[in-house]
C-alpha cells in the first residue's frame, strides 16, 4: 500500500502561476481548469493559482475571466511548472478592473456596477444620489451630495477616486450653493461602500468608505448628454498597445430647480468641471496612471421676495419678507494625483501614489430681509381670508469669507501572496495649510428694537447713542497646517473547514501620528477584525463580524469656534464598533436575489458636539460629550431584468449624546433619524423593450432641529419626515430596427431618450427653520422648503 501510494504521490504533476490583466492587475476568482475534464481551480486576490495534474500527459489549460478573451495553452506536466497568463479586456468591457461579488460578501462593502444604474434618476443623478438610497444612509436634501451614516457627521465619510482620498469644500452653507459632487459618474467603472466596519487599508474617520474607480478602456467609445440641468461630454479610448485615455467634462445649472423655491429672485448656478485619466503600459510589471481634476462653481442671488405660508390647520400663518442686496460665492478645485503599479514577480506588488489637492471658496453677501408675519384666518364669506398683523422685523446679513485649503499626501502600499492569503502592508504621510480668512455678522431689528437690546442708565451722565449689537459675530484670521503620518499591516486568510463551509478572515492594524502648530505630536492606533463564513449547506448563506477602534483626527472645521477661533486642546474622536451580518441568496421567480440584514453597535467617546443648519455644521470644541449609535437595516436587492438591479430597504436607527459636565444627560444627535425606508426600482414591460423606467422612493422620519439661540434641552423638536419621489422614462432608439438600419445611426451605438419627473407628488419636504418674533417676542420656526415637483427632458448619444 505504502508503494502504491508513492507511486501515485510520483505521478502528480504541479502547475502554478498568476492570472493578470494587461496591466498586470491581478484577477481574483479566475477559472483555471483542463479542457475536457473537470480539473480545475480559482485563483485568489493575488491572482495565484495552483493544479494538481498527472505527470507526462499533454493537457490543454484553459484561462477565463468574466469579460475578458480566454487563453489556452497546451503543455506536458513534468514535475512543478510556473505559467503565468494576461488576460486581454474584451471589446464590450470598458474598464479594466473587475470585482467579483464574493468580495463584497467578504468585506462588507457594497458593490454597485454604474453601467447597470445608469438609469438612476434625481436632480443631481450623480454617485452619491445613489449612495443615498442605500440603508444607513441618512440623508434630507436631493440638492446636496452630502449624507451621513449611522448617525455621523457629514465629515465622518471617506471618499477615494482611484486610491486618492479627495475632500469636500467647507463653506457651503446651503443645497443651493453646492453644484455637484466632485465625482464625475461618465468616468466611473465601480463603487464600493461600506457603512462602517472597514480594514486597515482605509483612512481615519469615524463611519464609512466611498471607493470610487475610474476606470480605462480597451476600446473607443463616448457618450454625450443634454437636459434642462446641463450636459455632460466624456470620451474614452486607446492610442497603440500602451496609452489609454477617459476625459469627461460636465456643466450644470441649478437654475431651473431652484425657480421653485419659495424664494423668487434672480439665481445665477454655474458647475463646471473637467477631468482626466491617463494610463501607460510602460511593461508587463509597471503600469502608470495620471489623474487630474478641475472644477468651478459660481453661485450668485439677488432675492427679491418670499411668501411662505405655515402653522396648518389650527394655527394657520404667513410671512412675507422683500429683500434687497444679493449673494456672491464661489468655490474652485484642483486635484493632480500620479499613481504607479509595480509588480516585480508573482509574490509582490506595489503601488505608489503622489498627489495635491487645492480648493478656494469665497462666500460674500449683503442680503437685508424685511418680513411681515400675519395670523391668517377665514373670512365671513366663502374662500376670503383675514390676516392679522403679528410682527415686523429685519435681519441683516453680512459676510466676506475666505477659506483656501492645500493638501499633500505620500502613499506607499505594497502586497505579498502567503499561503491562504495575503499580507498587505502600508506608510504614507499627507500635509495641509488652511488660509482662512472671516468676517461674518447677523444683525435683527424686531418690531422697531435691535436685538440684542442694552439700554442705557436714565440720567446716566455716560448714557449716549450705542453703536447697535451684532449677532453672531465672526472675525478672524487663522492659519493651520497640520503634518500626518500613517502605517497599516494586514493579513488575509482564507481557508475551509472540516465540514466544508469557507473561513475568511481580515486582521489588521493602523497607527497613525498627526501634530499641528497648536499641539505637539499625538498618536492614534486602531485595531481591526474582520470574518466571514459561508457554511457548506443547500442555502447560499453568509455571516460576517467586524469589530474595531476607529480614531479621527481633528479636521480644520473642528478646530474652530463659534466665534472663529481656533481650540488648541482638541482631541481626537474615537469609536468602538462591532457589527454582525448575513446575507441569503434564493432565486425568486427564477431570478437570483440577495437579503441582507445588519446589526451595528458604536460607543463614541470624546466626540465634538455640533449642530446643523441646512448644510452648515456648527462645531463646538470646547465641548466634550460621549455617544452611541444602534441600529439593524435589511436590503433586499436582484435584477428584475438583466443588467437592470433594484433594491428594497428599511432602516431603525437611534443615536445619542452625553455632553460632559452639561447636566442635560442624554440627547438625540442632530443626525438622529429613527426609521427610513428606500426603494430604487429599475423595470420594462416585455411588450415594449425599448422603454425603460426607473423610480426611486425615500422615506425618512425627521431629525431634531435646534434653535439657533436656544439650549439644548429646549430643542427637542424635529423636522418633519422627509418624502420624496422620483420617476424617469428612457426610450432607446437602438431598440427600432428601421432606425437602427439608417444611415445617420451608423456611427452610433444607441440615443435615449429621457423624461424625468422630479418629486412625483410634490410633497414639501423643509430643510432648515428660519426663526422670526412677532410683537410679543414669541418666536416662530418659518420652514425652508426644498424643490417641488418639476419635469426634466434628457437626450443622451453614446458612440
Amino acid at each position: 500500500m505504502a508503494l502504491l501510494l508513492c507511486t501515485l504521490l510520483a505521478a502528480q504533476g504541479v502547475v502554478e502561476g498568476t492570472v493578470r490583466d494587461a496591466k498586470g492587475v491581478p484577477l481574483e476568482f479566475a477559472t483555471v481548469g483542463v479542457v475536457g475534464s473537470d480539473v480545475g481551480t480559482t485563483t485568489d486576490r493575488m491572482g495565484y493559482y495552483r493544479l494538481s495534474i498527472p505527470n507526462h500527459d499533454s493537457i490543454t489549460l484553459r484561462f477565463s475571466y468574466t469579460g475578458y478573451h480566454p487563453e489556452e495553452k497546451r503543455l506536458r506536466v513534468r514535475g512543478t511548472m510556473r505559467l503565468s497568463i494576461l488576460l486581454r479586456p474584451s471589446a464590450q468591457v470598458l474598464d479594466a478592473v473587475e470585482i467579483n461579488e464574493e468580495q463584497s460578501r467578504r468585506d462588507g462593502f457594497t458593490q454597485m456596477d454604474v453601467q447597470k444604474l445608469s438609469n438612476a434618476v434625481g436632480p443631481t443623478s450623480g454617485v452619491e444620489s445613489l449612495i443615498k438610497l442605500l440603508p444607513d444612509v441618512q440623508s434630507n436634501n436631493e440638492l446636496s451630495s452630502q449624507y451621513s451614516v449611522r448617525g455621523g457627521s457629514f465629515d465622518e465619510n471617506l471618499v477615494y477616486i482611484n486610491g486618492i482620498e479627495v475632500y469636500r469644500p467647507m463653506l457651503v452653507r446651503s443645497a443651493q450653493q453646492e453644484g455637484m459632487s466632485l465625482v464625475n459618474p461618465d468616468m466611473v467603472g465601480y463603487i464600493r461602500f461600506s457603512p462602517g466596519g472597514f480594514d486597515a487599508s482605509y483612512g481615519d474617520r469615524l463611519s464609512s468608505v466611498l471607493d470610487i474607480t475610474y476606470g480605462l478602456p480597451a476600446s473607443f467609445s463616448g457618450s454625450a448628454s443634454v437636459s434642462l440641468l446641463g450636459g455632460s461630454l466624456a470620451l474614452k479610448g486607446t492610442a497603440g498597445e500602451r496609452f489609454a485615455y477617459s476625459v469627461g467634462a460636465r456643466y450644470h445649472s441649478n437654475s431651473y430647480l431652484l425657480s421653485s423655491l419659495d424664494t423668487k429672485g434672480s439665481y445665477t448656478t454655474r458647475y463646471a468641471d473637467l477631468q482626466a485619466l491617463l494610463g501607460y503600459t510602460v511593461n508587463d510589471r509597471l503600469d502608470l496612471s495620471l489623474l487630474l481634476v478641475g472644477t468651478r462653481n459660481v453661485y450668485g442671488l439677488i432675492p427679491e421676495s418670499q411668501t411662505t405660508t405655515f402653522g396648518g390647520m389650527l394655527n394657520p400663518m404667513e410671512i412675507r419678507i422683500y429683500f434687497d442686496g444679493q449673494e456672491q460665492d464661489r468655490y474652485t478645485t484642483m486635484l493632480g494625483a500620479l499613481r504607479a503599479f509595480y509588480q516585480p514577480n508573482d509574490d509582490w506588488s506595489f503601488r505608489l501614489s503622489l498627489s495635491a489637492q487645492r480648493m478656494d471658496e469665497r462666500e460674500h453677501y449683503d442680503v437685508q430681509d424685511q418680513y411681515f408675519l400675519y395670523e391668517v384666518h377665514m373670512g365671513e364669506q366663502a374662500g376670503e381670508t383675514e390676516q392679522f398683523d403679528r410682527g415686523v422685523g429685519t435681519f441683516l446679513d453680512h459676510a466676506r469669507n475666505r477659506l483656501r485649503s492645500t493638501f499633500y499626501t505620500l502613499d506607499l502600499r505594497a502586497a505579498r501572496h502567503a499561503p491562504l492569503g495575503q499580507w498587505q502592508f502600508g506608510i504614507g504621510s499627507s500635509y495641509e495649510h488652511f488660509d482662512d480668512h472671516l468676517r461674518e455678522w447677523r444683525w435683527v431689528d424686531s418690531a422697531g428694537y435691535a436685538l440684542p437690546y442694552q439700554p442705557q442708565p436714565a440720567g446716566d451722565s455716560t448714557n449716549h447713542p450705542v453703536p447697535p449689537l451684532l449677532q453672531q459675530y465672526l472675525h478672524a484670521e487663522n492659519q493651520l497646517q497640520t503634518l500626518r503620518l500613517n502605517t497599516f499591516a494586514m493579513r488575509e486568510v482564507e481557508f475551509s473547514t472540516a465540514n466544508g463551509g469557507e473561513l475568511h478572515l481580515n486582521a489588521g492594524i493602523r497607527a497613525s501620528l498627526y501634530r499641528t502648530q497648536l499641539a505637539t505630536w499625538q498618536p492614534l492606533l486602531s485595531p481591526r477584525i474582520n470574518m466571514s463564513y459561508q457554511p457548506a449547506t443547500r442555502h447560499d448563506l453568509s455571516f460576517r463580524l467586524a469589530a474595531g477602534i476607529y480614531r479621527q483626527a481633528p479636521f480644520y472645521r473642528e478646530y474652530r469656534r463659534a466665534n472663529g477661533s481656533l481650540c488648541p486642546t482638541l482631541q481626537p474622536q474615537s469609536s468602538y464598533k462591532a457589527m454582525a451580518s448575513a446575507d441569503w441568496r434564493f432565486l425568486l421567480w427564477h431570478k437570483q436575489f440577495v437579503l441582507t440584514t445588519d446589526v451595528y453597535y458604536t460607543w463614541l467617546d470624546h466626540i465634538i458636539p455640533y449642530t446643523i443648519d441646512n448644510l452648515r455644521l456648527r462645531y463646538d470644541p470646547d465641548g466634550d460629550a460621549v455617544g452611541y449609535a444602534t441600529g439593524v437595516s435589511m436590503r433586499l436587492n436582484g435584477e428584475l431584468l438583466p443588467s437592470l438591479e433594484s433594491w428594497a430597504s428599511v432602516s431603525l436607527m437611534r443615536t445619542q449624546e452625553d455632553i460632559v459636565g452639561d447636566s442635560l444627560g442624554w440627547l438625540a444627535r442632530p443626525t438622529d433619524q429613527r426609521f427610513s425606508v428606500k426603494l430604487f426600482l429599475q423595470d420594462n414591460i416585455p411588450q415594449m423593450p425599448w422603454w425603460r423606467m426607473s423610480l426611486s422612493l425615500v422615506y425618512g422620519s425627521g431629525m431634531p432641529v435646534f434653535e439657533p439661540s436656544g439650549k439644548r434641552f429646549e430643542q427637542e423638536s424635529r423636522l418633519p419626515a422627509y418624502y420624496r419621489v422620483d420617476w424617469g422614462n428612457t426610450v432607446q432608439l437602438s431598440m427600432f430596427e428601421n432606425i437602427r438600419r439608417a444611415k445617420w445611426f451608423s456611427h452610433l451605438a444607441d440615443v435615449q431618450l429621457s423624461l424625468e419627473v422630479f418629486n412625483l407628488f410634490n410633497f414639501r419636504n423643509v430643510v432648515s427653520y428660519l426663526w422670526v418674533s412677532d410683537y410679543e417676542s414669541r418666536y416662530y420656526s418659518v420652514p425652508n422648503y426644498l424643490t417641488a415637483r418639476q419635469l426634466n427632458l434628457k437626450i443622451t448619444v453614446l458612440f
